[in-house]
């Protein structure tokens, strides 16, 4: 048996399947603070089940609730549990506010017992979020990639190797980098203590393949593969449609991906969120130039924290989110930075038709995430009127003024994409794009609205304060059947141009 579940109710319906488990429990996971889960945890040491968990060191843990959690993993090591601490961090956290002082890289999840092998987007903590699970009841072969994939992370990251937690430094040392030391500098801003010799700067690149060595499975990034690669690669071998789940969307690159996808005819729907702890800014410009190619993007009320990725011929659930450090960078001297995080891939023709119907369902309900960004702009709004002209307004009228300003925001990076398309129509098979070919393009650009005269084609293009002989541009449209002319009036030959 297997199922998906995309909901807010993720993490009860992962606690049913714990319910189950007879022989073992094995939780890789980058939080656990959910009372329910240590309770069932705790019960299960007490009829003789070995529970092992790998996840952060505590000081990961909000200070709020640092010590209740403490005294709830020591409760679990009393009776039996066996606790790994994943202390290794990569990267350099300087120009970031979040998590500096308790920062660390491992931030996959999934769970595998004797019954069940479940990948999950989804932390154990105490907050109700729309989530996702990927659930194999009895099968096998799943638990054993899993098994075997939790074993990859504790000899990576935890079994003494040496003086050391893990192989991960013996790999680095081992890689062929020329100066391996460099790459195990503690940045300034983080505290000594626990962090010295757990810290990686960057990885050689040869230690990160650039692709996964199979199509389904679940997988350690980047050690399997990149995440940055797989996701891309997945994007650009996606059929007809892509349907995408994000918490964080900072990533310009993957962004540019989608919006190459959509003008070439792909049908993308994004539910994501619209603030970032460092990148409010990016990630609403982001947004606006998704919506400008014509990607459906959707903003939930409730928290969200899926990272799915769904097309026709695939289902890739993950902890990856689609910003930096999750999909990794790649560093001077070819070297690869990002965090260590878990993906579960799915070909399964079942499993793909149910998370596209749970994806849709909850898409459908939720609101066009133009709504919450006209929101974000009614304090310029108010700004606007007061500061320039000392008038005050009511609600509905901010809320009018900035629904126009975000629409005219948008149809300027429309206007800009649509003259892009019609600069490749138009120059076949060069890849060098000159003054008259823009130019060109211009003029089919706003013949695409009206028919237009010579006088008023020529008004229009003053904007360009360029000279040019617009009589031959038109004869030369003309002569490749780009427009037609009918009477003093030039008009686009729709069939031609698209």
């Amino acid at each position: 048996m297997k199922y998906f579940k995309f909901s807010m109710d993720v993490i009860p319906c992962v606690i049913r399947e714990l319910t189950e488990a007879e022989k073992y429990i094995r939780i890789a996971i980058f939080q656990l603070h959910h009372q329910d889960v240590f309770d069932l945890l705790k019960e299960k040491c007490k009829q003789g089940v070995k529970v092992e968990i790998l996840t952060l060191p505590y000081d990961s843990i909000n200070e709020d609730i640092q010590r209740r959690v403490t005294d709830q993993f020591n409760e679990l090591e009393n009776l039996g549990a066996i606790i790994h601490f994943c202390k290794w961090n990569v990267g350099n956290p300087e120009r970031t506010t979040t998590a500096v002082g308790r920062w660390y890289s491992f931030h996959g999840k999934f769970i595998v017992t004797d019954t069940a092998s479940i990948s999950l987007s989804a932390n154990f903590t105490d907050h109700c979020e729309l989530d996702a699970a990927l659930i194999f009841k009895e099968d096998k072969e799943k638990e054993i990639n899993f098994n075997q994939k939790f074993d990859e992370l504790l000899d990576l990251f935890v079994r003494p190797c040496g003086e050391y937690s893990g192989k991960i430094r013996l790999h680095v040392e081992n890689s062929g980098y020329l100066n391996p030391q460099s790459l195990f500098q503690l940045p300034r801003n983080i505290r000594r203590g626990i962090h010295e010799n757990h810290w990686i700067l960057q990885y050689p690149g040869s230690i990160c393949p650039l692709k996964l060595s199979k199509e389904e499975g679940l997988f350690i990034l980047p050690f399997d593969g990149r995440a940055r690669n797989v996701i891309q690669d997945i994007i650009l071998k996606a059929g007809e449609n892509i349907y995408i789940s994000t918490e964080s969307f900072t990533d310009p690159d993957i962004c540019d991906d989608l919006i190459a996808a959509s003008i070439s005819g792909k049908h993308i729907r994004i539910i994501t969120g619209i603030v970032s702890r460092d990148f409010t800014d990016r990630v609403q410009n982001l947004l606006r130039n998704l919506l400008a190619s014509g990607v459906e993007v959707r903003a939930t009320s409730d928290p969200l924290h899926a990272k799915l990725i769904i097309t026709d011929n695939i289902v890739s659930l993950s902890s990856v989110n689609l910003n930096k450090m999750n999909l990794g960078i790649k560093r001077p001297g070819s070297t690869w930075r990002a965090n260590t995080e878990t993906i579960y891939l799915s070909k399964d023709a079942e499993i793909i038709d149910s998370a596209r119907n749970q994806f849709i369902s909850v898409f459908n309900e939720l609101n066009d995430v133009r709504l919450d960004l006209a929101q974000k702009l009614e304090k310029n709004i108010t700004n606007l009127f007061y500061k320039y002209y000392g008038i005050r307004s009511r609600k509905e009228v901010k809320e009018l003024f900035s629904h126009f300003f975000l629409s005219q925001e948008i149809e300027v990076r429309k206007v800009a994409l649509k003259i892009g398309k019609i600069v490749k129509k138009l120059m076949g098979q060069d890849n060098f794009v000159t003054k008259e070919v823009f130019i060109k393009a211009v003029t089919l650009h706003y013949l695409s609205d009206n028919k237009l005269t010579i006088n008023q084609i020529s008004e229009k293009l003053s904007v360009l304060n360029t000279k040019m002989d617009l009589h031959r541009l038109l004869d030369e449209l003309l002569e490749n059947n780009y427009i037609e002319q009918e009477g003093i009036f030039y008009k686009l030959q729709v069939l031609k141009m698209f």
